[in-house]
Order: structure tokens, then C-alpha cells, then sequence
């Protein structure tokens, strides 16, 4: 029990996602970002409330189960059960009655080796709703070089979508899953979470949609999904396998010379069910994939995925298998009491395991490469305090025999958190060792040829209510050969219709092996950070204009010097962006 609710609030989906602890080398899911940006800036109804909170992938587990059986806004204002990153976010919230029409708009230009562009406009009315985004990177000559669109219908029983969308569903081994795939202390929050079945496509990552039809009803006998889809991706056929560019960036010739060289077409069904103490579903996905010179890839594949909960054991899996007769499997229990969360999870992915849309929790994510591995996380709560470890150990599988042993990677990690009304502590400490050749490792010890150590250290005052303060340090070892440090002073400072943001980082790094992460100074919409691989001094602005209107303009500069005393032509790098929301 943490005692009376916060009365703070959240500013920025920025603060909100680094105070719920997540690092500069964390992968957010844009979805999540602008689902949250939108509940700070907009006014919305306590029913989309309840909706965009338990639809996104990061809330903690034990946060969905109070918004659920809340009854309205002011009884979750009141529970003090909730983490302190949910009350805060709560307090946040602006409650309308009825808001019939919603419309958020958004232009981003930023210069950096290049001009990218977005132009993102998501709104509804009733039943209906829409997205579009156009978008131009560095590379491309044509300001709207890529553009999504999609709209939907939603009514008590079914939803229909035409458009971009993703159909998300079990726990990535065959259509995604609702969390990403990095592994650290905020993990025990969200793997044990299943889909959110069919939505509209709004990142700017072209890889991951499909452009198609999709929907879902509600029977009697379950939730039925489907998706059917003709999708153009950037990559390449070699033999029997996809290479995809899953970044979906185009920055360099090579970039656009990948660029929709192939055409996907795909068909997915998904079945679920939610029965007295447990879920049970099923993805059943066709895809066929075809390049420019008349190659062609057929993929098929299937899965079964559960979850349900015994009293305060929460227990999770799917397994799948594709046309290759290659067997996934991931699985886990998660177990919490007022105190205590632990978080135990094992998984299996042979050789060549690749389906739909496949995006498992591993370590390694190539082609031809599948792992075995276990992973743990426990968090413990006293008073003001939060311990949080977690360790993982993975395999990687060169052939598919139990008896492999190589390429063995063993991390693990603490931090500690402390807090007050003016005050905040964390300190973390990583260990990541890594075995690149063959050896049994039982009953021998490891020999790991690869040692990476990271450390971090960070305070933060807030000195008034409208001015805090935040200091930061990063170290990396890596075997004997590099080490990096970089410091970070930052502050927030709130005046009248302005809030500033200033960022100064000097980082003494050796090679890219030491390199060291901070948050960018990131605009609506973006969760970046900043790898710094070498001697730099960084100095940054960011200043965020708000009206009472509900639009926002955001200004952001940053100066890079290669040297540690402000010598020689920084580089330069700006950034614009305007937010509209009715």
C-alpha cells in the first residue's frame, strides 16, 4: 500500500513513460505513445478512458485489474493501490460528458542529414473513425512518399476497419503481441499480456501493417478476427527465405533501392474466448510473398494461446507451428501480492521459425536463428522504496537438436528507486556476458568472451512546482577494450503558455562498443534516444508553446561537438512540430 493517491500530474508522454522506468534503450510501441499523448491533451470520455488505458501494452498488470472494476473517474482518483506513474497519469485526464467529435492533428519536420516529414491527422465521430499519415524520410524526394490511411466502423457486436491496420494477437509467435521485445526491469509489467485483435495502423515503421480489410464480431461462441490484406514491403527473396527491412527507413540509396520490391498478400483468423477462469484463442494465418523478378515464398502457420489466473497466480503460453513443421513455444507464470511481483518465463524457437507477422520475445531476431531461454524478473515494494532484478539466459539454436550448445547469452540487472514529494533516486546496475563458440556448459562453467557492463545513477529535484531539475550518468564497460561516461543535466521549467525543456550531455566514450544512451529531446509523438558513441558535447532546446485552445507548437535544437571544449563546426539539428486537437 503506498498511503494517500498523488496529487501530481503528467505533462508529456515523454515523463510519463521514463517515471514508469523506462530506459533510453527501451523499444516503446508508437501506438502506446500516441494513445497516451492523446489522453494528456485531449478531453475525453470516462468510457475512452477505460478503453485507450486497457488497450495499451505498458500499463503494469496490476494497474488493469483496479481500471476495470473502477466505476468512474473519481473512484480511480481515490484508489491508492495504483502505481504512482498510473495516478499521476490519471489526475492528468480531462472528463467531458460527451464528445461526439474528436479530431487530433499533427506536422513534424525535423533536419537532421536530411529533411524528414509527418503529417498525422486520427479523429472520429460516433461510431466512426479515421487515420492518415503521410510521411517523407531523408532519402526520398517526395514529401508525402509514404502515406497510410484507414477507416473503421465500430458498433455494440462488430468492428470493420479498410485500410492499414494489425491484427494483434497470443504473444508474437505468429501476429504480434501487445508489448515489444525488449527485456529489462519493466518486463514483469507487460509479457504476460495477450492481444488487442484488430487496429488501425498509425506508426510511421513501414513494415509492420497491412493494407487491407479486417474486423472482429462478438458471437455467442467467441470473438471471431479476420484480416485479409495486399501489402507492398521493402526487402528481398534469397532461396527460401524473406529478407525484410523492418526498420522502414529510407536514408540511403541502398534503402531505396529495397523499397516495395515486394508484394505480400495474407489472410489471418483469429478465434478467443474468455471463460470463467481462463482465455483461450487461436491464429490461423496464409501468406504468400512475391518479388519483382517472379520469386515467391508461401508461408502457413498456426497457434494456440492462453492465459487465466488462481487466485493471485497468473499463468500464460502459445505454441505454434508453420508449414516447415517447426514448433514454438513461449510460455510463463506471473505471481503478485501487495508487495511482490516475480515473473518467470521460458521459450523455444527453432531455426527458421518465421511467420506472418512474427515478433517474439528473443534475443536474437535473424532469419535462420532461433534460441532457447528462461527468463526472470521479481519487483519488490517497501514504503518508498522499488528493488527490481531480473536475469535471462538464452541459447542460440544454429540446428534444431536439444544438444546444441553455443552462442550463450547470460544478463542481468538491479536498480533501485527512491521518491519524495521533491525528490527521486534510481541506480541501476547490467551485466550482459555472451559465449560466441561451442562449448557444454554443464556441468563446466562459462567461459564468456563477451562482458558488457552498464551502470547508471540518476537524481532528480523538483525545486517548485513548476521548475524541476534532473541529473544523470551513464557508464558502459566493454571486456578490457572500451568504457564510456556521459553525464546529463536537464530541466523542465514551466512558465505561462511555455514549458522549457534545456538538455547538456558531455560524454567521454572510446568507440562504439562504450557507447552510452540518453532520451532525445523528443516531440509528440516520438520516445528516441540519443547513442553516444564517441567524445561529444550536446547542448539542446526544446520548447513546447501551449494554448488553453488545445493546439500546441513545439520547437527542438540540438548542437553536437566531436570534442570534450566546444571546438570546431557542431553539428546542427532542428526540429518543428504543430499539434491540433478538437
Amino acid at each position: 500500500m503506498w498511503g494517500l493517491p498523488s496529487a501530481e500530474k503528467i505533462h508529456s508522454a515523454e515523463d510519463w513513460f521514463v517515471l514508469l522506468g523506462y530506459d533510453a534503450e527501451s523499444s516503446i510501441p508508437e501506438e502506446d505513445l500516441n494513445d497516451i499523448q492523446h489522453l494528456i491533451n485531449t478531453p475525453v470520455a470516462y468510457a475512452d478512458v477505460v478503453s485507450i488505458l486497457t488497450g495499451t501494452s505498458v500499463l503494469p498488470v496490476s494497474d488493469l485489474d483496479i481500471i476495470l472494476k473502477a466505476k468512474d473517474m473519481n473512484d480511480l482518483k481515490s484508489n491508492n493501490h495504483l502505481s504512482i506513474a498510473t495516478q499521476q497519469l490519471i489526475n492528468s485526464i480531462r472528463i467531458v460528458v460527451t464528445n461526439p467529435l474528436k479530431l487530433s492533428i499533427k506536422e513534424k519536420i525535423s533536419f537532421q542529414d536530411g529533411v524528414r516529414h509527418d503529417w498525422r491527422a486520427i479523429g472520429s465521430f460516433g461510431k466512426y473513425g479515421f487515420g492518415i499519415l503521410l510521411e517523407k524520410d531523408p532519402g526520398e524526394q517526395h514529401i508525402v512518399d509514404h502515406n497510410s490511411i484507414y477507416l473503421k466502423w465500430n458498433s455494440l457486436n462488430m468492428n470493420f476497419i479498410a485500410g492499414d491496420h494489425q491484427l494483434i494477437g497470443g504473444y508474437g509467435l505468429i501476429a504480434w503481441r501487445s508489448t515489444s521485445v525488449h527485456k529489462g526491469f519493466e518486463t514483469v509489467n507487460t509479457l504476460p499480456r495477450q492481444g488487442k485483435g484488430i487496429k488501425g495502423y498509425r506508426s510511421s515503421n513501414e513494415y509492420w501493417s497491412t493494407r487491407g480489410f479486417g474486423g472482429e464480431q462478438q458471437t455467442q461462441f467467441g470473438k471471431f478476427t479476420y484480416s485479409l490484406g495486399r501489402t507492398y514491403q521493402d526487402g528481398y527473396l534469397s532461396g527460401e527465405e524473406i529478407k525484410l527491412d523492418k526498420t522502414g527507413l529510407h536514408l540511403t540509396q541502398n534503402d531505396l533501392l529495397k523499397q516495395n520490391q515486394l508484394v505480400e498478400n495474407a489472410a489471418t483468423v483469429m478465434w478467443n474466448n474468455n471463460y470463467t477462469s481462463y482465455q483461450l484463442g487461436a491464429l490461423l494465418n496464409a501468406q504468400s510473398v512475391e518479388d519483382n523478378e517472379g520469386g515467391k515464398i508461401q508461408q502457413r502457420s498456426v497457434s494456440i494461446f492462453t492465459s487465466g489466473r488462481q487466485n493471485e497466480l497468473h499463468w500464460f503460453g502459445e505454441t505454434a507451428l508453420n508449414n516447415h513443421s517447426s514448433t514454438a513455444v513461449l510460455g510463463g507464470a506471473f505471481y503478485r501480492t501487495g508487495s511482490i511481483k516475480y515473473l518467470i518465463s521460458l521459450r523455444y524457437y527453432p531455426t527458421n521459425f518465421r511467420t506472418y507477422r512474427t515478433q517474439p520475445f528473443s534475443e536474437w531476431q535473424g532469419q535462420e536463428e532461433g534460441e532457447k531461454g528462461i527468463f526472470q524478473n521479481v519487483q519488490l515494494k517497501y514504503e518508498k522504496h522499488i528493488i527490481s532484478l531480473y536475469s535471462d539466459i538464452a541459447e542460440k539454436i544454429e540446428d534444431n537438436t536439444l544438444t546444441t550448445s553455443n552462442n550463450i547469452k547470460y544478463e542481468s540487472g538491479i536498480r533501485w528507486q527512491w521518491h519524495s514529494k521533491k525528490h527521486r533516486f534510481k541506480t541501476q546496475y547490467r551485466v550482459s556476458n555472451q559465449l560466441q563458440m561451442n562449448q557444454m556448459y554443464f556441468p563446466n562453467s562459462i567461459n564468456y568472451n563477451i562482458n558488457r557492463t552498464t551502470a547508471k545513477g540518476q537524481y532528480q529535484f523538483q525545486a517548485t512546482k513548476d521548475l524541476d531539475l534532473r541529473w544523470q550518468i551513464n557508464s558502459t564497460f566493454y571486456n578490457n577494450e572500451s568504457q564510456g561516461l556521459g553525464i546529463e543535466t536537464r530541466f523542465n521549467w514551466k512558465i505561462p503558455n511555455f514549458v522549457i525543456t534545456g538538455s547538456w550531455i558531455t560524454a567521454n566514450v572510446d568507440d562504439y562498443n562504450g557507447r552510452v544512451y540518453f532520451w532525445n529531446l523528443n516531440l509528440p509523438g516520438e520516445m528516441r534516444s540519443l547513442a553516444v558513441s564517441d567524445n561529444k558535447q550536446l547542448l539542446g532546446f526544446k520548447i513546447k508553446m501551449k494554448s488553453k485552445n488545445n493546439y500546441q507548437i513545439y520547437v527542438r535544437w540540438r548542437s553536437a561537438w566531436k570534442t570534450m571544449n566546444f571546438s570546431g563546426t557542431p553539428d546542427q539539428r532542428y526540429a518543428l512540430a504543430i499539434q491540433i486537437i478538437f
